[in-house]
């Protein structure tokens, strides 16, 4: 291994290798002739971690077996099927848990018992929403409903496989106003293109109350839980985010807000483009990779070179978890998988790291929390975090 790939070696071990890097990173260890290289800096860290613990190394070799014994019906290989599952147990191990974490499982003579352990199966959640029209009438939007829905004053809803859009054919001498909602353990299938051209993708729990026709001089709407936006550029008529804490003023850009009524913050991140994030009285500019935080306090603090892969990760139908707590975690599989989390003692402080696929059923995700040496059990549409 040259020196440029120990540096992106190191890169991953501290958790800052983007994703082109990381598949790289792995495209090496998978060349033929190099299958020993990941176990040897895997064991040059876990020796620099006991020395600094004062813990002795356990047997490589017996641990090694124990994680792929465990993560073998939870590994998904999706893009590198060839990889050394070995190798890849140990990598993951390394992933989920960090050196320390790796260790501190090994000290508390903690046993892996994955692949004895009855997980109840609990299935992910689906592409669908509910759109409310004016008169309350109600459409459940999912994946093959085409044709026109609904007209609503001079403007026609379409439907195609892709999306759904509100095209205008006459002047609106009304407003009326639809919700777009999707309840727990849902998503929108394909984004809601309003009547100026912004498109909207909606995550679990959450809704977004808009016009059919935008008039006079602003387009607001109003968002509960979470949104993608991909604002219509248009200087003359701004476009306003409403939420329960904050506003998000935009000319034409991409943008998420996280604003669930049960978080203590609501979060806006920028992907491209310049908004103002506006509190009670906090205000605030955003540049693109940066990062708004709204307490419910007021507080407004703004995070530069935030990693906005995680922000939006939903939106791509990923749980990307990196340094989360496990309030963080269950919380978020409470949206999807629609189940009830309740916590036994104090919550664990560990930080967890992660990527897998929304569509995977609640099992993949409960393994992270079961490497993290996170004890739980599973009543029903309940799961029980113990300490």
């Amino acid at each position: 291994m040259d020196g440029s790939q120990r540096g992106l070696w190191e890169r991953f071990i501290r958790n800052e290798c983007t994703t082109a890097e990381i598949e790289a990173l792995l495209a090496q260890f998978n060349n033929a002739g190099n299958e020993t290289d990941l176990l040897t800096l895997i064991e040059a860290e876990l020796h620099k971690e006991a020395t600094q613990i004062d813990h002795a190394l356990p047997d490589l070799e017996q641990k090694e077996n124990e994680i792929y014994a465990a993560l073998l019906p939870h590994i998904r290989m999706e893009r590198k099927p060839s990889l050394w599952p070995r190798i890849a147990a140990a990598a993951s191990i390394v992933v989920l848990l960090g050196f320390g974490g790796y260790f501190a499982l090994h000290k508390k003579h903690t046993s892996v018992q994955l692949v004895q352990n009855h997980i109840q199966v609990i299935a992910p959640g689906q592409n669908r929403a509910t759109l409310t029209l004016a008169n309350g009438q109600k459409i459940v939007l999912a994946k093959g409903l085409k044709g026109q829905l609904a007209v609503q004053g001079g403007t026609v809803i379409q439907a195609s496989d892709n999306d759904i859009t509100y095209n205008i054919t006459d002047k609106e001498e009304t407003v009326s106003y639809n919700i777009l909602s999707t309840a727990k353990g849902e998503q929108s299938p394909y984004p809601l293109i309003l009547a100026d051209g912004t498109k909207v993708w909606l995550d679990a729990a959450s809704s977004i109350t808009f016009p059919t026709a935008f008039t006079g001089k602003q387009r607001k709407v109003r968002l509960t839980g979470q949104g993608y936006f991909e604002v219509s550029h248009n200087p003359a008529i701004p476009f306003i985010v409403e939420t329960s804490k904050s506003e998000v003023l935009v000319l034409g850009t991409h943008f998420n807000v996280s604003a669930y009524d049960d978080d203590l913050e609501t979060k806006t991140t920028l992907l491209e483009g310049s908004v103002r994030i506006k509190g009670k009285t906090a205000t605030g500019i955003l540049k693109p990779g940066e990062q708004a935080v709204l307490t419910d306090n007021d507080r407004l603090s703004i995070i530069k070179d935030v990693d906005t892969e995680t922000a939006v990760a939903w939106k791509n139908g990923l749980f990307v978890f990196k340094n989360a707590s496990i309030e963080q975690v269950m919380m978020n599989a409470s949206r999807w998988y629609d189940i009830n989390i309740k916590y036994e003692g104090n919550v664990p402080k560990r930080k967890l790291n992660g990527r897998m696929s929304r569509a995977a059923d609640i099992s993949e995700l409960l393994g992270i929390l079961q490497f993290g040496g996170i004890k739980y059990r599973i009543e029903g549409k309940n799961i029980i975090v113990a300490n």
